[in-house]
């Protein structure tokens, strides 16, 4: 999973509700808390109720699947980026910055 430097925070889904209803009031605030901790690369899910850790498993795949996407688009944008903005050498860039002056 990401770090927190990696990326500012992840995502819960409406459709999470009715399964996250089904759980008590304190499984749900242990779910909320090892979600923080499996976003900050700490899994500790051993520590959740059977039902808390199915929920777990769900969030956690989507939130996965959700820096998966990310780090695409990521990858996408600063192909884009260097295509449309070649990134020079600095080398290059003192030259070219003696020539316009």
């Amino acid at each position: 999973m990401a770090t927190a430097r990696e990326i500012k925070g992840f995502s819960m889904y409406p459709c999470y509700r009715d399964s996250l209803a089904r759980l008590s009031d304190a499984d749900r605030g242990k779910l909320l808390l090892s979600l923080f901790d499996y976003y900050e690369g700490v899994d500790t899910s051993h520590q959740l109720s059977d039902g808390a850790r199915m929920a777990f498993a769900f969030i956690s795949a989507r939130m996965d699947s959700d820096m998966e996407k990310y780090r695409k688009r990521c990858a996408t944008n600063r192909e884009n980026a260097e295509k449309r903005w070649p990134v020079r050498s600095p080398k290059e860039t003192a030259g070219a910055d003696e020539e316009e002056g």
